[in-house]
């Protein structure tokens, strides 16, 4: 017999409908009639608004939801006209994904071919197109946490992780994830729901089942401005935890843990791995070690003088430790005869020209490589310590890297140096002269290694020395500074002339020294580069930036005579010696070398800069000028004419509108040089508008923008009268054609614009070029939008 088909009921149907395409089903909605369509008689339409095709873990999703609870959601279609077999077929507009899952399931003998789909009819006159995109548009997914309260309300009622995966086409990895994030706390999920946190912050709260423990982080953390991210959630959760991928749990493994009564923390929405674990008791995970170690200790106590168990192992703990050498082995007569054959092969291929080199060379040679390095690890195993040597030395076990026993051999302590074994004088030369032939493996010298460091006993802790001296133990001492410390921040805070001492001795000390220097005062001060990266060694760059040449004079009428000083204490007394004005212009000084560069316009420009920039009325313009290498051949030449119409007027530029950009660059270089022999050919109103001119974000609170402040009509006709009337002629009329156009030979008379005379107008009455109440920016002219 066949596989029996099982028919799915549309809407929970109970009983299938009589034989036929179509029938009527007894259900309307707004009056309209939803009727019963045999499947084998529905087929995709064009018009359908989704054009992916369906498939992957969602189309699996679908097709298990329609077996296990029918089809929720009748399809929409429209007839087709009539098959030549007078049969009448359906296009399905909207609800393809749906159709392809029930075909599916026809084709798997889940269905009938004739399976009644409940279907929605629509004419031939309604937009199919709009339909479809609507049917498909309109509608919004299930929040991800009332899906979690779905999952977890199945699983109260008795379903399975497997009964719940299959009904909803998931994973049963999935529903397990659901089913944890069913643990959230309350509180979280509002959260989850409200926004205040993505799903994978909800997830890391999820790694413990600990409702209170997740309030009280979520609590901590969600007053943060820049809200809580998933490292600093799991890593509140599992302090105190150990994660399976340390060596120690690596060591012990996840089974003898739990078998020794250890509980186990595992994150379901961790990569499939051991990145989820933790353990959760430490020390019974250190005890587990331990005793592991202890046991291959005991072992090799069997072997040698002594051997110690240790779950860590630090570079010191060793290198105080004289080495003994094993005697090392030796390759039998095969292996040195294959050694020999294969390095005069590996020669012969390394000596080949590049022309000659093919793939399997290159392969033969990784072969040979591979099989040389065999032997000398078999040769290397081979090595043996002599019997005096065991007598005398020992052997640490510990716990590598990646989890797996280290075993550390042939440790001579530093008490058994003096005296050689067998009445030897001196394992060890300490006066590193030779005692012996350097070609005999068996000579003391030959055979010993001293200790990495000299001095055996561990460096005393100044700390411990000075709190034993004391009588304060480490609890205590940490509670009485605690004290100490808040009467001197109160008592500080109310003396402005202490804190400042205590202020600029540190931040002299960070700016004006090199290395690190111990301070009193949690502040951090860095000074900032005087300039790019990539400009370090541009000597030529000094002479554009002569704020550092002022630094540096700045710096040598600084009083830092203290800084010399080796006692810190005086160093302070010194200091503090000095008077008021020569302590606030060190201040000042160290304040200066801690600011970050930023230009006006700079979306990230402080604006407590911007106010200080404002306050100290820098004259920009007198001290930069911009030449043409650094500044006006890195500009495109749109920009060049609009600076050059804004600071020279409209007639001006446009007369170079035509010009080469290296004349026009050459031209505003001279004109906007401090040089004044350069700028001798232009009238004294346009020379002292270029003097005035600083680059974009220069001035305090500079937009960097192109817009122009605009004042009265009158003032805007400004410019082209006062050409015209250098001239003598009507505001009006057309510059003449034969005016020149090469720059830099050019005598043309025009005055300040308007613009920049209102603008700095302005400027003079509130310290900066920014004006909030400045009109709309005319449009460019067309010369300017052509060369744009």
């Amino acid at each position: 017999m066949g596989r029996e088909r099982r028919r799915l009921t549309p809407h929970s149907f109970h009983s299938r409908p009589a034989p036929g395409p179509v029938q009527e089903f007894s259900m309307s909605h707004s009056e309209r009639v939803i009727r019963c369509i045999a499947l084998n008689s529905l087929v995709p339409s064009p018009e359908n608004a989704r054009k992916t095709p369906a498939e992957g873990a969602a189309f699996a999703q679908l097709k298990a939801s329609i077996a296990a609870h029918g089809l929720l959601k009748n399809l929409l279609v429209r007839p087709q006209a009539p098959e030549t077999d007078g049969e009448i077929r359906f296009e399905v507009i909207a609800g393809g994904r749906r159709l392809a899952a029930l075909q599916a399931l026809a084709d798997e003998g889940a269905v009938a071919p004739d399976h009644p789909v409940p279907c929605h009819v629509v004419t031939n006159e309604d937009n199919a197109a709009e339909l479809s995109l609507v049917e498909n548009t309109v509608r919004a997914a299930m929040h991800p946490a009332d899906q979690v309260e779905a999952f977890a309300k199945l699983a109260r009622a008795g379903g399975t992780v497997a009964e719940i995966a299959a009904r909803f086409g998931v994973s049963e990895r999935t529903v397990e994830q659901r089913l944890r994030l069913g643990n959230a706390a309350p509180e979280l999920l509002d959260a989850y729901r409200a926004g205040e946190m993505g799903l994978q912050c909800l997830q890391a709260f999820c790694v413990t089942t600990d409702a209170q423990l997740q309030f009280a982080v979520w609590e901590e953390l969600k007053a943060q401005h820049y809200g809580p991210s998933v490292w600093q959630i799991r890593r509140l959760l599992t302090e105190g935890r150990i994660p399976a991928t340390a060596a120690i749990a690596q060591f012990v493994g996840a089974a003898a843990y739990e078998n020794a009564g250890g509980a186990l923390t595992r994150d379901l929405f961790a990569e499939e791995d051991e990145r989820g674990i933790w353990f959760d008791d430490p020390a019974l995970l250190r005890k587990l070690a331990l005793d592991k170690l202890e046991f291959a200790a005991e072992e090799l106590r069997t072997k040698w003088s002594w051997a110690e168990a240790r779950v860590e192992v630090e570079w010191s703990d060793t290198a105080r430790f004289a080495r003994i050498r094993p005697k090392p082995g030796e390759p039998t007569p095969d292996e040195a005869l294959e050694v020999e054959r294969l390095s005069a092969r590996r020669q012969a291929l390394t000596e080949r020209e590049d022309d000659a080199w093919t793939d399997e060379a290159e392969s033969e040679l990784e072969r040979i490589e591979a099989r040389l390095e065999e032997i000398q690890r078999a040769v290397t195993d081979r090595a043996m310590f002599r019997r005096k040597d065991l007598e005398m030395a020992g052997a640490i076990v510990t716990i590598a890297d990646d989890g797996a026993l280290r075993l550390i051999q042939g440790l001579v302590r530093p008490e058994d140096l003096a005296g050689a074994a067998h009445g030897e004088s001196s394992p060890v030369n300490a006066t590193g002269g030779d005692t012996g032939d350097p070609e005999d493996p068996d000579a003391p010298e030959n055979r010993f290694q001293p200790p990495a460091l000299s001095r055996p006993d561990p460096v005393p802790d100044p700390a411990a020395a000075a709190r034993k001296a004391a009588g304060i133990g480490i609890g205590l001492g940490d509670d009485l500074r605690a004290i100490r410390t808040s009467l001197i921040k109160a008592h500080l805070a109310q003396d402005f002339s202490a804190a400042f001492d205590l202020c600029v001795f540190q931040m002299a000390r960070a700016v004006f020294r090199t290395g690190y220097q111990p301070h009193a005062l949690d502040i951090s001060v860095v000074e900032t580069p005087d300039r790019p990266v990539l400009r370090g060694n541009d000597e030529r760059f000094g002479d554009a930036a002569r704020g550092e040449g002022m630094l540096e004079l700045n710096r040598s009428v600084l009083p830092l005579h203290w800084l010399e000083l080796d006692d810190d204490a005086a160093a302070f007394q010194a200091l503090r010696e000095l008077s008021d004005d020569r302590k606030q212009s060190l201040f000042a000084a160290c304040v200066a070398r801690t600011v970050k560069g930023q230009l006006a316009f700079e979306p990230s420009s402080r604006p407590e800069l911007e106010a200080t920039v404002a306050r100290l009325n820098i004259d920009f313009a007198g001290l930069y000028r911009p030449d043409a290498e650094l500044f006006w051949s890195r500009l495109n030449k749109a920009k060049i004419l609009e600076i050059a119409s804004r600071t020279f007027g409209l007639d001006w530029a446009s007369a170079r509108a035509k010009s080469k950009k290296t004349l026009l660059v050459s031209s505003m270089a001279r004109a906007f040089a401090a040089d004044g022999e350069q700028a001798q050919h232009l009238p004294a109103r346009l020379r002292a508008a270029a003097l005035e001119w600083t680059p974009p974000g220069f001035k305090a609170f500079d937009a960097g923008g192109s817009e122009t402040h605009t004042g009265d009509a009158d003032a805007a006709e400004t410019p082209n009268a006062e050409i015209a009337a250098d001239k003598g002629t009507s505001p009006h009329d057309t510059p003449p054609s034969d005016r020149p156009v090469e720059a830099g030979n050019s005598a043309d008379e025009a005055s300040v614009s308007s613009v920049d005379a209102h603008a700095r107008e302005r400027s003079d009455v509130t310290g900066n070029g920014h004006d909030p109440h400045a009109g709309t920016p005319p449009a460019l002219p067309a010369f300017l939008r052509a060369v744009t």
